[in-house]
């Protein structure tokens, strides 16, 4: 197989080294990441300013990539640039769970979105801050069920989530769906009239089968995302307003 590792926190986070070692029996791995951290990005590419693609190594059998881009950028770059035919495209692992309504304004899920907008299966992958020994201890496990189960496809975007970092181990496999993260942000006022973001309260659904409320105890959620976004009860009604 040929796999694209890509990510939204840069070339030299620790958690696209994980993945990308992680990947090398299934294929023959290259990495493009961007060239400094782009956490949060969501969907954002860059049209009209130009962008680097450089080599930047091959180490261990794996091939190295960097950009001045955003996450999606990265694989519109390796996907032209590199005239390989990708069989799969893998985003990670983030420094961050990217649950509920947190996909919408991560870059991480983006990146494997843009893959899968261009007919590629996408695989997004995820773990709380800094909660890395849990990737390394069962992300060998978890890639194996992903490739043994053919659960990655080109009509939906499979998003993976570590439990959140209570968890040293998790205890089993859920399949979910998407769940409520709601944010509400504080700012403070600068001296020189700028804001800041301080802190933020989180709500949460309290469906349990939600990924939200199931990394909270302890598993790790697979949650197919589509691009589909039409309220399709809204627009039943409204076909039938009569004018």
């Amino acid at each position: 197989m040929n796999i694209l590792v890509v990510n939204d926190d840069g070339i030299f986070a620790e958690g696209i080294h994980i993945l990308a070692n992680k990947l090398k029996p299934y294929g023959t791995v290259y990495v493009c990441a961007p060239n400094q951290g782009r956490s949060a990005s969501s969907h954002c590419i860059i049209l009209h300013d130009s962008l680097t693609f450089e080599f930047e190594k091959e180490e261990d059998g794996i091939y190295w990539y960097k950009t001045s881009g955003m996450p999606a950028d990265c694989v519109r770059l390796a996907f032209d640039l590199l005239n390989i035919q990708f069989d799969v495209v893998f985003s990670g692992v983030n420094n961050g769970l990217n649950i509920g309504t947190d996909i919408i304004y991560s870059g991480t899920v983006s990146a494997a979105r843009e893959a899968m907008l261009e007919g590629c299966p996408a695989v997004a992958i995820s773990t709380d801050f800094d909660s890395f020994s849990i990737v390394k201890e069962e992300l060998d496990q978890v890639l194996e069920f992903i490739f043994k189960n053919k659960l990655y496809h080109a009509s939906y975007v499979l998003n993976v989530n570590f439990p959140t970092s209570i968890y040293s181990h998790s205890i089993g496999y859920q399949f979910a769906k998407q769940g409520k993260k709601i944010y509400r942000t504080k700012f403070i006022l600068n001296e020189d009239g700028t804001y800041k973001n301080v802190d933020k309260d989180i709500y949460t659904d309290d469906d349990p089968n939600t990924d939200v409320n199931l990394s909270t105890k302890g598993y790790i959620t697979f949650v197919p995302l589509m691009v589909e976004q039409t309220d399709f009860d809204a627009l039943h009604e409204f076909i039938n307003f009569k004018k």
